[in-house]
């Protein structure tokens, strides 16, 4: 699903596949029913569309509570776990809907995932920024897999500089957090060149208006920027499950448009798209998929022309 060999397979992968139980099975009819029920009353909630301010201050205040737990029992995966993870048995799966006695499997292959990712793709950069690094979750495991990197996480909350700040207190590891608001980036550059960008489910906030942190990207001239978000290009309309998936992602006005923005750039010569595919893994309501790409140094291109 992730198309990694393996030998590209982490030590901390292993352990935790050992560690988690991955067990499910298919749902009956009436479970499914369930399912749709409960995805069905999460989009006709009133509270599930809000403005950028109320995003921002619900933002702040949930991250500030991580870091209360943070501070209080130290940096670790219970500490920061985003409080939006449901616990609900059902875990999207290869286009259908399983079951599973654990209600922590949307978040267990969660972890797995990222472990894979980190592993395959930023092994072999000494700087890594995580745009929306909101809860500091990836920042500690980043911290875990690759102690020797410099990490730099950047989000548009105070709460989650604070936490970066206490990681690399508590760690001893070079961590710098930054206030960074995507939307609306600075007119200094903040990243290094050559340095691998990373998005975990954080794009999903910007809805269609991602055109400026686009260009803030290709400005900063980054080796390599990975996504991991759910791209609304890759659900199908004529499938029940994905259409769900799609009323839900549409009502919360998540990220639209931007694989077809990242296309355009490509076939306008500014950059390479290395991958693009959805696993069908994970997400109760909806799924994340993968994008990575590179800027094309267009100088270099024409003399190799």
């Amino acid at each position: 699903m992730l198309r990694c060999a393996p030998y590209e397979l982490s030590d901390e992968f292993l352990l935790g596949l050992n560690r988690l139980n991955l067990s499910y099975q298919s749902v009956t009819a009436k479970e499914r029913d369930e399912y749709v029920l409960h995805v069905l009353k999460k989009i006709s909630s009133p509270t599930i569309t809000r403005s950028r301010q109320e995003n921002l201050e619900a933002f702040e205040k949930g991250w500030r509570e991580n870091l209360v737990l943070l501070k209080r029992i130290g940096p670790t995966v219970a500490s920061l776990k985003p409080r939006y993870f449901q616990r609900l048995p059902f875990l999207r799966y290869e286009g259908d809907i399983i079951k599973s006695t654990s209600n922590d499997l949307e978040y267990d292959t969660f972890t797995l995932t990222r472990m894979i990712l980190f592993k395959k793709y930023l092994s072999g950069f000494e700087r890594i920024y995580e745009l929306g690094s909101g809860s500091g979750q990836n920042l500690l495991m980043l911290a875990s897999m690759f102690p020797d990197k410099k990490l730099y996480g950047l989000d548009w909350t105070l709460a989650s500089r604070d936490i970066a700040l206490y990681l690399s207190q508590s760690l001893h590891r070079h961590i710098e957090g930054v206030v960074f608001d995507m939307m609306e980036p600075p007119a200094e550059k903040i990243i290094a060149p050559g340095s691998a960008i990373i998005t975990i489910h954080a794009l999903e906030q910007i809805g269609d208006n991602h055109e400026r942190l686009l260009r803030y990207l290709l400005a900063s001239k980054p080796a390599l920027v990975l996504h991991y978000e759910p791209v609304l290009e890759f659900y199908r309309e004529d499938n029940m499950l994905d259409y769900l998936a799609l009323m839900y992602c549409r009502r919360r006005n998540y990220l639209t448009g931007f694989l077809t923005a990242l296309q355009c750039l490509e076939e306008e010569g500014e950059i390479e798209i290395l991958g693009a595919w959805r696993p069908f893994l994970g997400g109760v309501i909806h799924e994340s998929s993968l994008i990575i790409w590179r800027p094309i140094n267009k100088k270099v291109s024409r003399e190799n022309a």
